[in-house]
């Protein structure tokens, strides 16, 4: 099973979320924190999800830096064709930076700074830390600033082209946001799960023609999963034979 597009005009990207990682499953804040790395369920969904966009032409691949985004990457591109030339790799695709709780459980946070928690949930444009114990940082501001500058960097570059974006699931979620012109407001209002695949095409390859046609799709994990182990079930049923 692959994803097959339509034909159309403009400019096409492929939001992907890198696959499960390490603080994923231990449930921690990730943030830049580069300490986290897919776990085996990772890396298998990336192969997974490679051979589902097999069938699709990319002209280039923009790869977050961290490296739960590269080794997702690496899965995904020794399944798809894309030129060497044609791989790049952004830092300003890099996770949202949470300086204060990274490698802290969602759990603790929620019960050791309940207001500070509220803020960022209901208020995330509000939100800010404190670095070097005098200056302010927002942590979603900078981001939508990072990704916005993303957007008018890369999309001039390959007008009506088909990318495909391999970063984090607030990366995405501001990807989409000032894609579709939506306030840091609203930042925790889109789900991006991991290999989740969301798509936004631009209509004149300009930031401001953005239009959302898929939203964090998933269903290929379960069903390709689903058809591998019925494979696997019956290689083994089959190697068995040479027993009887």
């Amino acid at each position: 099973m692959q994803l097959k597009l339509e034909s159309g005009q403009g400019t096409r990207v492929i939001l992907l979320r890198h696959g499960q990682s390490t603080f994923n499953a231990l449930g921690l804040y990730q943030g830049c924190c580069d300490e986290s790395v897919l776990t085996e369920v990772g890396r298998k969904d990336a192969r997974i999800t490679g051979n589902f966009l097999q069938e699709i032409a990319f002209d280039a691949v923009y790869i977050s830096s961290l490296k739960r985004a590269q080794e997702t990457a690496k899965e995904i591109l020794e399944v798809i064709t894309v030129q060497s030339n044609a791989i790049f790799t952004s830092d300003k695709l890099r996770e949202n930076h949470l300086p204060s709780w990274e490698g802290l459980a969602f759990e603790y946070v929620r019960e050791t700074f309940p207001e500070l928690y509220q803020i960022w949930k209901q208020r995330p444009h509000e939100f800010w830390m404190e670095i070097d114990n005098q200056t302010r940082f927002y942590p979603a501001l900078d981001l939508y600033k990072r990704v916005q500058e993303f957007w008018q960097e890369v999309l001039p570059l390959h007008i009506g082209q088909t990318l495909l974006v391999i970063a984090h699931g607030g990366t995405n979620r501001a990807l989409i946001s000032t894609a579709l012109g939506i306030s840091p407001e609203y930042y925790h209002c889109f789900q991006q799960s991991n290999c989740g695949i969301s798509i936004v095409n631009f209509a004149d390859g300009l930031l401001g023609s953005g239009q959302l046609e898929v939203m964090n799709l998933n269903y290929h994990l379960n069903v390709l999963r689903k058809e591998e182990k019925e494979e696997s079930i019956f290689l083994t049923q089959r190697d068995n034979t040479n027993f009887i």
